[in-house]
């Protein structure tokens, strides 16, 4: 993975870039830890009350270029105050600019949607979790666990684009069992970070820097957590871990 010329600022948007996010910010789950969510449309992201009054602005949720569906309809609604003009206002869980952006990295990989299989019927011992790592200007990289009863296999692919700009296509892959041994570390990493608790966004935002995006399915629903560089918490943490899975080498992980 090239890293010539990596550079790492926070600092705020120009309203004129690529990555200006007017938002609140996965990427994994695992089964039987989805707390407080339901399937479809009705698993609405915690939102702040005080967007009932706040100015705010929705975004149109549409299928990917694909025709899948990545998020429900909910994710467009105000949800989140933030305060990146010097004032209050309201944000969607998923902005116009995010919209377009996840689905066609997902699209590029060929993964499915999560959000559409969580409106399918499915097996209390069946789910899967998937952790995406968009950096501005490396190589994506997208970790999923399909997990059935006591199994679990791993499918993991870095594309040859990068993440803030055009996908690529898939360039290496790896698909293979999860151990026993790494199956009781993931549920640890789980339990002990409660990733899955976190709230869907927060007001974060950058140049140079990376999405850190965790989703997962389960009978239990439909889950999302996307971040922007976190240095360090519970999504830090778990995509440390996922990225480790893939026992590919990365000379900087930001």
């Amino acid at each position: 993975m090239a890293t010539s010329g990596l550079r790492f600022r926070k600092t705020k948007l120009r309203p004129n870039s690529f990555l200006y996010k007017e938002r609140m910010r996965v990427v994994i789950l695992f089964p039987l830890m989805l707390a407080s969510c339901n399937s479809g449309d009705t698993a609405v992201p915690a939102i702040d009350r005080r967007c009932v009054v706040l100015p705010g602005n929705k975004t149109a949720i549409t299928s990917s270029k694909a025709g899948k569906r990545y998020f429900p309809k909910s994710f467009g609604k105000p949800a989140q105050v933030c305060n990146f003009k010097g004032y209050p206002e309201c944000f969607a869980t998923i902005s116009e600019v995010e919209r377009d952006w996840y689905p066609s990295h997902w699209d590029a990989a060929r993964e499915p949607s999560l959000y559409e299989r969580s409106r399918v019927s499915a097996p209390a011992g069946k789910s899967t979790l998937r952790f995406t790592w968009l950096p501005t200007f490396h190589h994506p990289v997208i970790v999923r666990i399909e997990r059935s009863g006591e199994h679990a296999t791993l499918i993991a692919k870095q594309l040859s684009g990068e993440g803030g700009y055009e996908p690529g296509k898939v360039e290496r892959e790896v698909r293979r069992p999860l151990s026993a041994a790494e199956i009781g570390k993931l549920r640890a990493i789980l339990f002990r970070t409660k990733v899955l608790e976190q709230r869907a966004t927060e007001c974060d935002n950058g140049l140079d820097g990376s999405q850190w995006i965790v989703e997962g399915v389960s009978h239990e629903g439909y889950r999302f957590i996307n971040r922007w560089s976190p240095t360090e918490g519970p999504v830090r943490k778990f995509g440390d871990f996922a990225l480790g899975l893939t026992g590919w080498t990365f000379e900087e992980i930001y």
